[in-house]
């Protein structure tokens, strides 16, 4: 049977990733997170539940970060989440099958849809429709030599699978709750928008 690292990078993560990794809990063989100098409690949580944590200093380079947490998993396969995502909705038991039936389909990953909740909108956000739902992630893939993070933002190994003829890429019908704007959504999405833009020159 095949297995499974549950990963992440965080940064002063500590209200939302004990729910994240309880949702992936039961499938992951282990827990990895790379922690960028968070200074709130994020890794004695993780600690706390089974994880192996590193820390890097932050570059303003999410692939990077994602590089270097691929480097710490040993498993065959690779489920990458955010900190403020977590898997509902649906068994979790599907992701297991998926890369058992990987093997006979040749595929190197696998989508899973995302759902955007806005904290004031949490039953009827404007985000659980099209064309911002499913809003799909691959999220879940081998851990190949070959696959890898690009994008300095908006990272994803979609490229090296591609690049590599690694396979195709399928769906797991899992949704990944995503949990948007923390505090003044106002502020956040201007402090967002300009840090990515920053980081968008720099690439």
């Amino acid at each position: 049977m095949a297995s499974l690292s549950l990963a992440y990078i965080t940064k002063n993560e500590e209200f939302y990733i004990a729910r994240s990794i309880r949702s992936a809990l039961e499938i992951a063989d282990e827990i990895i997170v790379v922690d960028s100098q968070s200074s709130d409690d994020t890794r004695k949580i993780c600690r706390s539940l089974g994880a192996k944590v590193w820390w890097r200093k932050w570059r303003d380079d999410f692939s990077y970060m994602k590089n270097v947490m691929l480097s710490k998993c040993s498993c065959d396969w690779v489920l990458t989440l955010d900190a403020d995502e977590h898997l509902e909705g649906e068994p979790i038991g599907l992701i297991r099958e998926a890369m058992a039936l990987a093997d006979t389909t040749n595929l190197a990953g696998y989508q899973l849809p995302r759902k955007n909740h806005y904290p004031q909108h949490d039953s009827d956000s404007p985000y659980f429709t099209h064309p911002f739902f499913p809003d799909l992630q691959l999220r879940l893939f081998r851990r190949l030599e070959g696959v890898y993070y690009t994008g300095r933002v908006h990272e994803g190994v979609m490229q090296s699978i591609e690049a590599g003829e690694f396979g195709g890429v399928g769906i797991v019908p899992v949704t990944i709750h995503h949990h948007m704007f923390r505090g003044n959504k106002e502020k956040y999405e201007k402090e967002k928008g300009e840090y990515y833009a920053l980081l968008g020159e720099k690439s």
